[in-house]
């Protein structure tokens, strides 16, 4: 039963990113992969907040932190635009990218983790 509730939410996370990432990209073509920047960090401060909640009840968890969160967000992507970078001869973009991703990913799980831990 509970694959219902991570598929579900995964189902549902894949796309509201597709969706949010087509918008971005509409708006801020330029180049740089905004659009999966934004979701990723997006992702991990809804993250943060059901991990500073986890006396959640274990269903919504699966629905919201497995599956929604894990539907959303995306280390593949962010994988393929940065080698993409890196072999168009962005070198300097790429590490930007995956500097910003990883380092303020962090900064937004544990912003909103500690903002919503009451």
């Amino acid at each position: 039963m509970n694959f219902l509730f991570v598929g579900g939410g995964a189902a549902i996370g894949a796309i509201c990113r597709y969706d949010l990432s087509q918008y971005i990209k509409r708006r801020l073509n330029n180049g740089f992969p905004w659009a999966t920047l934004a979701v990723n960090l997006l992702g991990t401060i809804l993250l943060g907040i059901l991990a500073a909640r986890l006396n959640v009840q274990a269903n919504f968890y699966l629905f919201a932190g497995i599956g929604f969160c894990g539907g959303f967000t995306t280390f593949s992507t962010m994988t393929y635009e940065a080698i993409t970078l890196w072999r168009q001869q962005s070198k300097g973009k790429a590490l930007i990218y995956l500097s910003l991703t990883v380092v303020l990913g962090v900064i937004c799980f544990m912003t909103a983790f500690k903002l919503f831990n009451v």
